[in-house]
């Protein structure tokens, strides 16, 4: 299982490099275990976001910052600015960053941006 698991990851990872990539949207969160506001997004909206109208047109792919920095996930050659603090939120749709959201310190205001963002998605 571990092996199919880890062909499954690397399959992605070259998809995403050679520009084979989904057209749908993805919104990954960067984190870190550390950051304060990255555990408030967790308490007030992590486990409602999946349900959401929001969450389900741009499912969240969480990513640690240090992966991010390592090229460790499956955005790597995808356009993208460069993430510098946490909560970092980028909407990523045909391997092209379109939007982001940067820290959190409310719900109401990420519910506004998400919403702003779902409202941008590109037509397929």
């Amino acid at each position: 299982m571990r092996h199919l698991l880890r062909f499954f990851c690397c399959l992605t990872l070259i998809s995403a490099s050679a520009g084979v990539f989904a057209a749908d949207p993805v919104l990954v969160y960067v984190y870190q275990d550390s950051c304060g506001a990255c555990r408030k997004f967790d308490a007030e909206v992590g486990s409602i976001y999946p349900k959401t109208g929001e969450g389900q047109a741009m499912p969240i792919t969480k990513v640690s910052l240090d992966d991010w920095r390592a090229g460790k996930h499956p955005f790597q050659g995808c356009s993208r600015s460069a993430v510098v603090g946490t909560p970092t939120f980028l909407l990523i749709q045909d391997c092209t960053e379109t939007d982001r959201i940067t820290g959190y310190s409310s719900d109401e205001l990420f519910w506004l941006a998400v919403a702003r963002m779902k409202n941008s998605l590109l037509s397929p």
